[in-house]
């Protein structure tokens, strides 16, 4: 039963990205057009066929694999289109590959509702659904940076949105799973239904909220740590901090955080660095615990391009032990600041890490020549 059935499928597609003839052709867009329609002929035929194939008494594993085989098949095909797309947005091209991708993500929608027990939810989206999940997390955005309520800092809706940005934004850069992207979704959504719907929200509540949501980013720590020791500081005795603390902790316990929805599925739940960061505060060495976890990042000299373009270089010559970009710059902007950003956005430095900016490599090539030469002259004299 394992075998292919988007053969066909993949060859209108590709007919669709190799066909050379000039868009100004007179016959082009009626060519163009026929083609689509045969794409979608293609993705309405595949629908019918799994519907049939899938209903049958087919063994469960062989189902799953059947299923998990076509979408990530179809998947390879929606990002060829992505990647296709002409700089000129808006062109008979550019409307063809929209159309074409819509489909394909309407296939996959199918697979996905249809046989969800089947369905890789940790698969790479496609890049057209990380562009359509962009959008829809716009679309909250301009409620969210407007709220303004003194219940409820501002800062940790701050926090929500940068996350989710940066999320985001590493779906056409490195991907991100089907599963990320529903919970970017998912905690926008929340956040802003807890905030704009007349409940009486508070900062307590909304952390709580994203809590159990197992919004586990790292700014979201940072925050959260921050929080915890402007609410210690306000309180003088260590019987009253002790008790505050253990509070927290029995109300945490209290809640069931769900590890599968792990916004950052490398990182570790929310249950496992909130809870350890309570129990920090507490003891005679609490202070100096306090005073450690409060230290800023490093300062660098450098511009986001150039320090982007700094790590890039690094990568490619193999310094880092793993491969997974979104990790390795995550960590960079956790830690270091630049010249003129205090708090790197990991949108940002993804651009540059990706772009080609040559007055930002002039720069670094400047500072790469003074290494060699202070190497050439202390160790090779």
């Amino acid at each position: 039963m394992l075998k292919s059935e988007i053969n066909e499928l993949e060859k209108s597609v590709g007919a669709i990205l190799d066909d050379g003839s000039s868009t100004s052709h007179p016959g082009y867009q009626q060519q163009l057009a026929e083609q689509v329609a045969l794409v979608k002929n293609r993705c309405a035929d595949l629908k019918k066929k799994w519907t049939h194939e899938l209903l049958s008494s087919a063994k469960e594993l062989v189902i799953k694999r059947y299923v998990q085989y076509h979408q990530a098949g179809i998947i390879r095909l929606s990002d060829m289109v992505s990647r296709h797309v002409p700089e000129q947005q808006q062109s008979v091209q550019s409307d063809a590959f929209a159309e074409v991708n819509a489909e394909m993500e309407n296939v996959l929608e199918f697979l996905r509702r249809q046989f969800y027990q089947y369905f890789d939810l940790d698969h790479k989206a496609t890049i057209y659904y990380c562009e359509l999940l962009n959008l829809k997390i716009t679309a909250f955005e301009p409620g969210l940076r407007t709220y303004n309520n003194p219940a409820v800092d501002t800062t940790l809706v701050a926090t929500v949105l940068l996350s989710v940005n940066e999320i985001v934004a590493e779906g056409p850069l490195s991907g991100i799973s089907y599963r990320q992207a529903d919970q970017a979704l998912n905690l926008v959504r929340m956040t802003h239904q807890l905030l704009l719907s007349g409940t009486d929200t508070t900062t307590d509540s909304l952390f709580r909220a994203l809590y159990q949501q197992n919004f586990n980013s790292l700014h979201f720590y940072n925050w959260y740590q921050e929080h915890l020791l402007t609410q210690l500081s306000k309180i003088n005795d260590q019987q009253s901090r002790q008790d505050f603390i253990n509070n927290r902790i029995k109300t945490l316990s209290g809640i069931f955080v769900s590890p599968e929805k792990a916004l950052q599925a490398e990182l570790p739940s929310t249950v496992t660095f909130i809870i350890p960061l309570l129990r920090e505060q507490t003891g005679p060495d609490a202070k100096q615990k306090r005073v450690k976890s409060s230290a800023t990042r490093f300062p660098l000299n450098l511009s986001v391009p150039q320090f982007a373009l700094f790590i890039r270089i690094f990568y490619k010559a193999g310094c880092f032990p793993i491969d997974n970009v979104a990790m390795i710059t995550r960590f960079f902007t956790e830690h270091f600041t630049t010249k003129k950003q205090p708090h790197i956005s990991s949108k940002s430095f993804g651009r540059a890490f990706y772009s080609l900016d040559q007055s930002a490599a002039a720069i670094v090539q400047e500072y790469l020549q003074k290494m060699l030469n202070y190497l050439n002259k202390t160790y090779f004299p």
